[in-house]
């Protein structure tokens, strides 16, 4: 084949200037050096940031999928709640109600003292309601969970709790009923 596409240019083109794309009707098929750089540059400018939203989507998936287990961790709250003799006294909430709990909901505490910094996974501060105000005398008493996640950032050993804004965060309200 190779020899065909000689012999046909050879006859066609019988001086070395007459060699050139508009001369011989083989060499119209070939790409120059500059097409082939700038369709690599488009390829590249298309390519590149889709495979780093690829890689975003899945780190935000792989953290967004913790969200049924956040909901689960707000009846265990509520068992632990139930048990804590001063719920519904006014006096519950006047310093900050955090709980702590690890990643596969075996542990949770409130404070977290007893599970170790790199266990914590979700954080839940537990407050009212803006504008909700408790009388003891009421038959319930609502709450507002704060759950966010990861609170703890293994990789990096830290914690991860001065970033709360940018965190995965679900508020969930509770009615405790007497």
């Amino acid at each position: 084949m190779d020899c065909e596409w000689t012999r046909s240019c050879i006859s066609t083109c019988k001086r070395l200037e007459d060699w050139s794309v508009h001369n011989c009707p083989k060499l119209k098929g070939a790409f120059t050096l500059l097409e082939v750089v700038l369709s690599l540059a488009v390829f590249a400018i298309i390519v590149v940031p889709a495979i780093g939203l690829v890689a975003l989507t899945f780190r935000n998936t792989s953290t967004s999928q913790q969200a049924p287990s956040a909901v689960e961790i707000t009846s265990l709250l509520e068992l632990e709640l139930y048990g804590a003799t001063d719920v519904f006294l006014n006096t519950f909430l006047d310093s900050d109600v955090i709980f702590y709990a690890s990643q596969d909901l075996d542990q949770i505490e409130r404070d977290g003292t007893s599970i170790a910094p790199n266990e914590r996974y979700y954080r839940v501060t537990v407050t009212e309601p803006v504008g909700y105000l408790y009388d003891e005398d009421d038959p319930f008493r609502v709450f507002q969970f704060n759950i966010i996640w990861p609170a703890y950032l293994p990789d990096s050993g830290s914690n991860n709790e001065s970033n709360l804004e940018t965190l995965d965060q679900l508020i969930l309200p509770v009615v405790l009923s007497k």
